[in-house]
């Protein structure tokens, strides 16, 4: 009988043991989720703001493009007109 008592009370022990872990493990895959979802929302949001500044680079670009049209534009009708004054 004292046999059987103690295999009981080691299994006893056993399973508060599992049980106890499985706590902390769950508390680990949660960390590791929310750390998980923090990574990707940040990779979206770098990806987001790299996009942005795209936009904004091909805008300043195309911005100093027409300003150099318009220069080259102004100084073609500077040109004409003197040549039409002569």
């Amino acid at each position: 009988m004292k046999k059987v008592l103690s295999i009981v009370a080691v299994a006893g022990v056993a399973m508060l043991a599992s049980c106890g872990n499985a706590a902390e493990l769950k508390r680990i895959a949660d960390s590791l989720m929310k750390d998980s979802m923090m990574k990707d929302s940040m990779n979206k949001a770098a990806a987001a703001q790299h996009i942005k500044d795209s936009i904004m680079q091909d805008s300043m670009n195309k911005a100093a493009s027409m300003q150099k049209m318009k220069d080259s534009l102004m100084q073609d009708s500077i040109a004409k007109a003197g040549k039409k004054g002569k």
